[in-house]
């Protein structure tokens, strides 16, 4: 496509129009390179000193963070020692322990310079012990009052949060010798204050190292406060000119908190003016200052601009000749790149000619560019889709953090107002079957069917009035439609049901996919949205008494009962009945008899309905045929996992036909087949040997343990040993008594009672039944010496 003609004729003034730019372009570089370097060396100078307050300030840190440590670490090493801790929990005021706890603090305070004093507080005794003048006073007449006033107020122990504390200010200077640690003891006493440990430290020594730094440096023109969170001076280090304006320096310290962070702010104090660093980077959020003169940063900008301004003048003259040269340059291949464009010959003895390849690598360039761009829309708009399907996802889950005004601008954004101003009405649409939906397709192809649905929804929205169609959860859609202009709801109700059938025919149509849908009535405003979302996919669920491709109307609901469903007892006799006979078909038309009352009812109610029924026929079973639990494909895990994919009534009626058939055939085979007996016979044995010490076990134990009758076990047990349980757990015990009797050299009184027996005359009396002799004579034939006491019955 050729360039208009307007192009072409003005071509000729390239040239020129080039050279002014340039020309132009290079009288603005040579000011702004004035202004640069002049700006430059204000900056540089300005930083400069800002570095070395830094710097500075950073030794405050340093210090703060070491005076802070150093409080913590006296503190909690007090904690530990024991005369401290005997003194601040004793419950009266004791001379030796009072003597013993302040030599510990004394003995501390050899390596501490810096702290100036320790309090010692016992809540329970109103006790206050203090290292500086070694009075111990209540705290009526303790002689610092500031902190008595803290640790006897019960707010401020609950609000506490280990920061020093300014408790004795200077009003002339607003300075403070010493701040505060309170570390409190945990718990509390009967008059829920707290004990505590205070460490009083010097400010003073904040700057000291200050001092030193600007001793090394006399030419330092710099002046150092350090201000607490209430205004308060904790520390100064000042030049001569700074101390004759200490009034000044307490109003500074109350604008602390105006200056922290500005690195360039002017400030006029006592007729001068200073350039103010602040910080408040250190653990105490105390605010540190540094004030520099004005006039000893600007001395040499003055002279730095007068040399810049002859650099600048040697660059212009530079560039203007640079300028005239590349004008020349440009234009000539601008004109052939030009004339390459619209189709049209150039010279052919043209250098630009001679170098064809560069031109057609700029024109492949440009297609590149092309395709590029149309790729960057594509993906603009997607990206604009993903973010407005989060935010109204946001919306609906009611997880959005910001406030109603900032939602309103973001949905002015996104132009979509109408969600804020007018009714609306909400779709939810559900991809029917999922669970075989996933099966059968890859994540990839999940989510090209899942847009080609938006898309499919979108498309015929536009016949439909305004909506918004996005994806709520990976098997449900949202639709949210404009209803300002309906003045009837049958109206639109009509209007949404077509909608939605062209939706779901179109889908089924062309990607196979069935939908169930349901909406809404009218609302407005979009605190209801997350509320209203909920209702849907409540209503959504009804799909359960609907079947596949229904669409749920707001009245659907007043069909369902929302009553308890009680199963009738005597059908689940019944079916427990049928199924112990392995009549499966009989079992299956009671339960075709149950069904469909049961989907009359709410989803909730037919999921707790259709699990309680599972679990009461598959434990009736169980308690009769114990070997049913060997069955791997009659596990419960299973068929509550089908019951939780089940969507509709279908669904769960194919669920429950699998269980009600697998279980009929497993009893059938059962009751063809001894194996059950022989494991149950099997689990009484177990039973037995491992709890023959047992005194109280009998056949009614046992049967307890496998949750059956004790006429079942005990006929079971006969009919395959030929002896009762009674009879066999006591030859279990004799024959474990033999073993102990022939291995052992344990009293007979103890193994008696390690085989679970009482040694009584019946005892004796079963024993030479058993054995065919008495316990005397079974003991001489083991060569055991007799004891005539414990061999002998009972004699009354």
């Amino acid at each position: 496509m050729k360039l208009p003609r307007i192009l072409e004729k003005n071509s000729t003034s390239f040239f020129r129009k080039s050279f002014f730019s340039f020309l132009i372009i290079t009288i603005l570089i040579t000011v702004l390179l004035t202004v640069f370097l002049t700006i430059t060396y204000l900056r540089t100078s300005i930083s400069m000193i800002n570095r070395f307050n830094h710097e500075l300030i950073e030794h405050y840190n340093y210090s703060i963070t070491y005076l802070d440590e150093t409080a913590k670490k006296l503190g909690n090493a007090l904690y530990s020692d024991k005369d401290i801790i005997q003194f601040i929990n004793m419950k009266k005021n004791d001379e030796i322990v009072a003597i013993l706890a302040s030599k510990v603090i004394d003995k501390h305070f050899l390596t501490l310079k810096d702290i100036d004093s320790v309090y010692l507080y016992n809540a329970g005794a109103d006790l206050f012990y203090s290292s500086r003048s070694g009075e111990r006073q209540s705290a009526s007449t303790f002689s610092d009052q500031a902190i008595v006033a803290l640790l006897t107020d019960k707010n401020f122990i609950a609000a506490y949060r280990g920061r020093p504390i300014v408790t004795s200010v200077e009003e002339a200077t607003q300075s403070a010798d010493t701040c505060s640690y309170i570390l409190f003891e945990p718990g509390e006493t009967l008059s829920g204050l707290k004990n505590a440990i205070v460490v009083n430290i010097r400010t003073k020594a904040l700057t000291e190292s200050i001092q030193a730094i600007n001793g090394n440096n006399p030419e330092t023109k710099s002046s150092f406060l350090v201000v607490d969170s209430n205004g308060s001076v904790l520390s100064k280090t000042l030049t001569p000119e700074f101390e004759h304006n200490m009034s000044e320096v307490g109003g500074l310290s109350q604008q602390a908190n105006e200056l922290v962070g500005s690195n360039n702010q002017i400030r006029e104090i006592g007729g001068i003016s200073y350039l103010v660093s602040s910080s408040k980077s250190n653990a105490n959020n105390w605010y540190i200052m540094g004030l520099t003169p004005v006039k000893e940063t600007f001395k040499d900008v003055i002279k730095a601009s007068m040399v810049s301004a002859g650099i600048v003048i040697v660059v212009f003259i530079i560039c203007a000749i640079i300028c005239l040269y590349l004008a020349r340059r440009l234009n000539h291949p601008i004109q052939t790149i030009t004339k390459i464009i619209n189709g049209e010959a150039s010279e052919k003895n043209d250098v630009v000619i001679s170098r064809m390849e560069e031109f057609q690598f700029i024109l492949s360039v440009f297609e590149s560019m092309k395709e590029r761009n149309q790729q960057l829309d594509k993906i603009i708009h997607e990206a604009g889709y993903a973010v407005k399907q989060d935010f109204l996802n946001a919306l609906l889950s009611d997880s959005t953090t910001h406030s109603i005004d900032q939602v309103q601008e973001k949905l002015h954004d996104i132009k979509l107002d109408y969600i804020a101003t007018s009714q609306l009405c909400m779709c939810l649409i559900k991809i029917d079957n999922y669970s075989q939906f996933v099966s059968v397709n890859s994540q990839k192809e999940r989510w090209a069917l899942r847009y080609a649905i938006v898309n499919i929804a979108t498309e015929l929205a536009a016949d439909y009035g305004v909506c918004e169609i996005f994806s709520s959860e990976p098997d449900k859609f949202v639709v949210i439609m404009d209803c300002s202009t309906v003045t009837q709801y049958k109206v639109l109700q009509e209007k949404i049901e077509r909608y939605l059938l062209e939706v779901h025919s179109n889908t089924l149509k062309y990607l196979r996919i069935s939908l169930s849908m349901a909406y809404s009535t009218m609302f407005q405003g979009i605190e209801h949205l997350p509320s209203m979302y909920n209702n849907m996919k409540g209503s959504i669920l009804l799909k359960m008494r609907y079947g596949h491709g229904c669409i749920i109307t707001p009245y659907m609901m007043d069909e369902i009962n929302t009553d308890n469903f009680h199963i009738p007892v005597k059908k689940e006799e019944q079916l427990v009945e049928k199924v112990l006979e392995g009549n499966y078909e009989s079992a299956a038309a009671i339960y075709q008899s149950i069904s469909p009352k049961l989907y009359q009812y709410t989803y909730d109610e037919i999921l707790y309905c259709i699990v309680h029924l599972i679990y009461s026929v598959y434990s009736s079973v169980l308690s009769k045929m114990p070997a049913v639990k060997d069955s791997q494909e009659l596990t419960l895990q299973k068929f509550l996992r089908g019951i939780q994919n089940a969507e509709v009534s279908t669904d769960m009626d194919s669920v429950m036909d699998s269980f009600l058939q697998k279980l009929c055939n497993k009893v059938e085979v059962l009751r063809n087949t001894s194996n059950s007996n022989d494991h149950l016979i099997q689990r009484i044995v177990a039973i037995v040997e491992q709890e023959y010490s047992n005194t109280e076990l009998c056949l009614s134990s046992i049967a307890e343990k496998l949750r059956l009758s004790s006429n079942y076990v005990g006929h079971i047990f006969k009919t395959a040993h030929g002896q009762s349980i009674a009879q066999y757990i006591f030859d279990t015990r004799m024959q474990k008594l033999d073993e102990y009797m022939r291995n052992t050299q344990l009293p007979l009184t103890s193994i008696i009672e390690k085989v679970g027996l009482e040694r009584n005359n019946y005892f004796y009396t079963r024993f030479k039944k058993h054995f065919g002799m008495s316990l005397s004579d079974y003991r001489l034939q083991l060569g055991q010496e007799i004891d005539h006491e414990n061999d002998m019955p009972f004699q009354y």
